[in-house]
């Protein structure tokens, strides 16, 4: 279950682009995880037994400069409470490189990291 995305640290873009990284962070997280996991069922109830909980994090730069980077962030609960994390460091002039692929980039990235 992919939980609601959050960004942690300077807010540098406007109410509608937030909006669009935030939907974008949920929609391709998840895609990044069914590619990397074929069999895997993406669900949207909260209780459904075995789910894991999927966080996206972005913690964003200082400024928009494109040398400056960003951290993305898988955040999961296993079904055992246990939580692991897998993040990765990323510049700003590489995402931008991606354009409307950005966070499809970002999250193939880090689901390769997963086991």
């Amino acid at each position: 279950m992919i939980l609601n995305p959050q960004m942690v640290g300077p807010n540098l873009l406007g109410g509608s682009d937030q909006a669009s990284v935030l939907d974008a962070m949920r929609r391709d997280s998840g895609n990044a995880l069914k590619r990397r996991y074929p069999g895997a069922t993406i669900s949207t109830d909260a209780i459904s037994a075995g789910a894991i909980h999927v966080t996206p994090v972005l913690n964003t730069p200082s400024a928009l400069l494109p040398w400056l980077k960003l951290t993305a962030r898988l955040d999961l609960t296993l079904p055992e409470g246990d939580r692991v994390s897998v993040g990765q460091e990323f510049t700003l002039w590489d995402v931008y490189q991606h354009r409307a692929e950005a966070a499809n980039y970002v999250y193939d990235q880090l689901a390769q990291r997963l086991p």
